[in-house]
């Protein structure tokens, strides 16, 4: 410090500035009254003062240096980060296009600690001895309060250290880079733990719609501080209401405890922990909670507080940045995700059919494997080839297409139906905008609706079948009965029209135990009573009701081998499936001949058959048979042949899917083998009784 003479001329000028700097003026317009006193002692070109105030600000003079060349010359920081790195006057003579120029500078400090930095520019004139440093020496001081006024902080407030007014000051330019949450949490715990020397610290992020704090970071906790709920998933979030973090989340305000053991708000995260401190980022509503803790109860002075307070002042505008840029992320991901999992096709075409994007499900429910279309591709040009063996009509693609170049703000729909499989696949095309209106382009909403359509056909068959089954017998019932009632008959003929009415009513009792056995067995509601029975024994019981079920038309044979094992099943189960087949048999051979019954326990199942020992039955008619494409859908419930001859036979299209759910509860296989105008042979399996005791 250079002492400054009573007698000094420049007594005034300090006395002038004092007056200048306590005026309720902008402290942007106070300054350059200063630098023009300074000019009367100081012969400098131009000159700036530098503070901080959540973001650096200067005020310069406002004059431009030229060189003789015409350039202006900018000013470089390299000086005032050097002040700033010392905390001492520095000065530097720089190349000024070959006119040498003296840059000088001088810290405005006052308690210790830096407000800013004053800096000079002049050239070979401009000198800087005892007495002008006195003058500079005088000044600072004087610009630290009217700084400190500016900016509604306190000169005897906690102070910074030199060396975390540089590391804030290195801060500023590091936290102007484009940082995702995670990176920016990260690095402030990081260099919040670094300067203080804490050894562990968290921070959370505020959430003041649910009025929670969720934790981001974490460092210096040894073990995972976080607990995991029911399902293991880590718990990161907790009411503010609870914990010295929800509080300062509530209030805005810091928290600074001496003995976290005394503090009823406190929640242990390690029970090493003695001192903690509680900072918010941001006052009015704050975005976050840095939370430093310590084993020492002397952790946090007057200095790291100070730090801890200007770190999360600097870090407001960068953290509401990231924490913007997190909330498109999310938005963007969870949109992601959505178009990911939906079990919808989607792609998203440009104007032109190109598709930009497409999810999983699109290729799938084309039938198409993953990699058998290339990025970018067009829709019909490139979908409609991929896509011809199977399609009923390839041009509906294409016209849709051109449907929607000629009226691109419409919606449209397509119903396209596949081959070999058969799907019918429910089409949406939809126009899509900009954020400004403007039509970008389409979305081709693709839905696999074959089973909902399959209900539909189902739902209608039902209604037509039973409708028509449940008719032909109650017209019986109640034609005959009126006769009945209308006159008298002979002993006789009233025996035969109450016989046909007990057929007839028999016939809509088994049409509607048909339909309950349906719905017990989807229920899951069938329990079988299995023993170890005689398949002799279930034939020869059926034997009086197989005569009643042939007509004259029909010659029945029954072949079954003398040592036939027993089988472990269920034996009216057992019976209703071979009343089933046997009717079937009678039924769908309208011309006649043999209905063969035949029953081996020697010989080779189907490859997909379950192992272990069984006895196989097979029925076998002289009948119409069954068309190749037909015979898979035969057991679908409700499914009937759709030819002349099934409309005419009549039946609800239950007994085969009734039969193959009791034998596959038996742990047996049914299937069949049909050739048109041939005949059909059904063959079912049930287990050995001996073998399964043995398992």
């Amino acid at each position: 410090m250079y002492a400054l003479s009573s007698t000094s001329a420049t007594l005034p000028i300090i006395l002038h500035a004092s007056r200048l700097l306590a005026s309720d003026q902008a402290l942007e317009m106070r300054l350059p009254g200063v630098f023009e006193l300074l000019r009367t002692v100081i012969r400098f070109h131009d000159g700036r003062v530098t503070w901080w105030q959540h973001e650096p600000i200067t005020v310069s003079t406002g004059d431009q240096w030229y060189a003789p060349n015409g350039w202006s010359l900018p000013w470089h920081d390299d000086l005032l980060h050097e002040v700033i790195a010392c905390g001492a006057p520095c000065r530097r003579v720089v190349d000024a296009a070959d006119n040498p120029a003296l840059h000088y500078g001088a810290p405005i400090i006052w308690n210790r600690r830096l407000w800013g930095v004053l800096e000079l520019r002049g050239d070979h004139q401009m000198v800087i001895g005892d007495e002008e440093q006195a003058l500079i020496d005088a000044l600072t001081p004087l610009m630290a309060a009217a700084i400190a006024s500016s900016s509604g902080a306190n000169v005897d407030a906690p102070i910074l250290t030199m060396r975390q007014q540089r590391v804030l000051d290195a801060l500023r330019a590091e936290l102007e880079a484009p940082l995702d949450l995670g990176e920016l949490l990260t690095f402030l715990l990081r260099w919040a733990l670094d300067a203080t020397g804490a050894e562990a610290g968290a921070i959370g992020v505020v959430d003041h719609e649910r009025g929670e704090v969720t934790l981001q970071a974490y460092e210096g906790y040894g073990a995972n501080p976080l607990s995991r709920d029911a399902f293991g998933e880590t718990r990161r979030r907790w009411n503010w209401s609870v914990g010295v973090a929800g509080k300062v989340a509530r209030t805005g305000r810091a928290i600074l405890l001496r003995d976290v053991s005394h503090d009823p708000d406190y929640q242990a995260l390690n029970p090493e922990v003695r001192a903690e401190l509680a900072m918010p980022i941001g006052t009015d509503q704050p975005l976050a909670v840095l939370i430093l803790d310590s084993p020492r109860s002397t952790a946090f002075g007057e200095s790291e507080v100070a730090f801890v307070k200007a770190l999360c002042d600097l870090a407001v505008n960068p953290l509401r940045r990231a924490l913007h840029y997190q909330q498109l992320l999310e938005t963007s991901t969870h949109l992601g995700q959505v178009f990911s999992s939906i079990p919808s096709g989607l792609a998203l075409m440009d104007q032109q059919g190109r598709v930009l994007r497409h999810n999983s499900a699109w290729l799938t429910i084309w039938g198409l494997p993953p990699g058998s279309i290339r990025d970018p591709f067009y829709v019909p040009l490139d979908l409609v080839p991929l896509l011809l063996p199977r399609l009923r009509d390839p041009l509906t693609l294409t016209r849709m297409c051109a449907e929607g170049q000629r009226a691109p703000t419409e919606v449209q729909s397509l119903l396209v139906q596949l081959t070999s499989p058969h799907q019918e696949l429910m089409l949406l095309s939809v126009p899509t905008r900009d954020s400004f209106g403007s039509l970008t382009g389409r979305l081709w909403i693709v839905s696999d609706v074959t089973r909902e359509r399959e209900a539909d056909r189902l739902k209608s068959e039902f209604l037509s079948i039973i409708s028509h089954e449940l008719r032909t017998p109650l017209t019986s019932i109640m034609g005959y009965t009126e006769l009945l009632l209308a006159r008298e008959f002979s002993p006789a003929e009233r025996r035969e029209f109450v016989q046909t009415v007990y057929n007839e009513a028999n016939h809509l009792y088994q049409i509607v135990e048909d339909l309950l056995g349906v719905t017990r067995l989807e229920a899951g509601n069938v329990r079988l009573n299995q023993w170890a029975v005689s398949l002799r024994q279930i034939v020869s019981d059926l034997t009086a009701q197989l005569n009643n079920q042939i007509s004259g038309k029909h010659t029945m044979l029954i072949d079954i081998p003398p040592h036939l094992p027993p089988v472990y099943a269920d034996r009216d189960k057992v019976r209703q499936v071979l009343v089933n087949l046997i009717t079937n048999a009678v039924k769908y051979s309208p011309n006649g001949g043999e209905i063969r019954l035949s029953i081996s326990d020697n010989v080779e199942l189907p490859p997909d058959h379950p192992r272990g020992k069984f006895v196989r039955i097979a029925v076998s008619d002289q009948g119409i048979g069954i068309a190749p494409e037909d015979l898979p859908r035969i057991w679908e419930r409700f499914y009937r042949v759709d030819n002349g001859n099934t409309r005419r036979i009549g039946g609800t299209g239950l007994g085969l899917s009734i039969a193959k759910a009791l034998v596959e509860l038996h742990g047996g296989r049914i299937w069949a083998e049909s050739k048109l105008n041939k005949g059909s042979t059904f063959y079912f399996t049930l287990p050995v009784a001996t073998d399964l005791v043995r398992r």
